[in-house]
């Protein structure tokens, strides 16, 4: 009875073995849920293509500067835009990944037309261009992560746009500092025609003031006329 039952038994090993093919007697392990990253808002796509954008463009232009600039102030705020920007390009990318987000690879038309502009420049004229692009480009990004802490959806990305915020207003200020030391004015800053003051609205009390002027301007003219008239 004894020698019977081992057959069986062995039997039955030898069945499952040919049964599974190669398999160990271990049982193999669970595949692993999958869960899908929710898909992204518009807001919070278009936000990260942006900082990366930003970020690739002040890595070039740090870079740039560290080589080409002549003043200690561009110099200093060119090492410290690029510190910054490398470290929030790195956790830029793990939120992509993250999400699923390819980012792109390079920096926007304008941008690159302005790298073009400093690869070209040399001297004092280089330290200006830097200047002006890093106000512009800090002012532009400054306002493109306030949208996204106030409109967007997504947790993580909000969080970097959050962390991201400090080190784009600190660049900013860096950057106007530098500018006001070196006398150089913000493009557009000046009076002229396209400049930031041309373009500016009138307020109220300067419209009634060129109003009361050009009355009192014609009632003048018309007293001269009477009085060449009649003298």
């Amino acid at each position: 009875m004894i020698s019977r039952a081992s057959g069986l038994l062995g039997g039955a090993a030898l069945l499952a073995a040919m049964t599974v093919p190669g398999v160990a007697a271990t049982a193999s392990p669970a595949t692993p849920a999958v869960h899908p990253t929710a898909a992204l808002s518009q807001q919070d796509e278009t936000f990260m293509t942006q900082a990366a954008q930003v970020n690739l463009t002040e890595i070039d232009a740090g870079e740039l500067a560290l080589q080409k600039a002549t003043t200690p102030q561009a110099r200093s705020l060119a090492q410290e835009t690029l510190t910054d920007h490398r470290n929030a390009q790195s956790h830029l990318e793990q939120v992509a990944r993250d999400k699923g987000v390819t980012l792109p690879s390079s920096p926007n038309a304008q941008q690159q037309a302005i790298g073009n502009k400093l690869k070209s420049a040399s001297g004092a004229m280089f330290d200006t261009t830097y200047l002006q692009a890093q106000i512009a480009g800090h002012e532009e990004a400054y306002t493109q992560t306030r949208a996204e802490i106030s409109s967007g959806s997504d947790a993580a990305v909000q969080d970097f746009a959050k962390n991201f915020l400090p080190a784009v207003s600190r660049h900013l200020s860096h950057a106007r500092a530098a500018a006001a030391e070196l006398g150089v004015a913000p493009k557009g800053a000046n009076t002229g025609s396209g400049g930031q003051a041309g373009s500016a609205p009138l307020r109220t009390t300067d419209v009634a003031l060129a109003a009361g002027g050009l009355a009192l301007a014609g009632a003048g003219a018309v007293l001269l006329r009477r009085r060449r008239r009649f003298g």
